[in-house]
């Protein structure tokens, strides 16, 4: 299997997990800002979570496309001017 996928589905992985474990943050305390830690653990993991599943979709998409696409619309750019 290709490492860059294996790094992917570890980094979809991570928050999804964070997630689904809710008996370890299912807690009031501490408090953040009035806040309890329930909430703002699940805060927290929006932007890291949003982070992640961004580079692991670079990560695949960069597996994928391989410059394909780009060599694509210049072909056709080319085609479109006469060249």
């Amino acid at each position: 299997m290709n490492t860059k996928k294996i790094v992917a589905a570890i980094l979809i992985l991570i928050p999804v997990v964070a997630y689904l474990a809710l008996p370890l943050y299912n807690i009031r305390n501490p408090e953040a800002f009035g806040l309890p830690f329930f909430y703002w653990y699940q805060i927290i993991w929006l932007p890291i979570s949003g982070i992640m599943f961004y580079i692991a979709a670079v990560l695949i998409d960069r597996k994928s496309d391989k410059g394909g696409a780009n060599k694509r619309r210049g072909a056709n750019a080319r085609k479109k001017r006469g060249g």
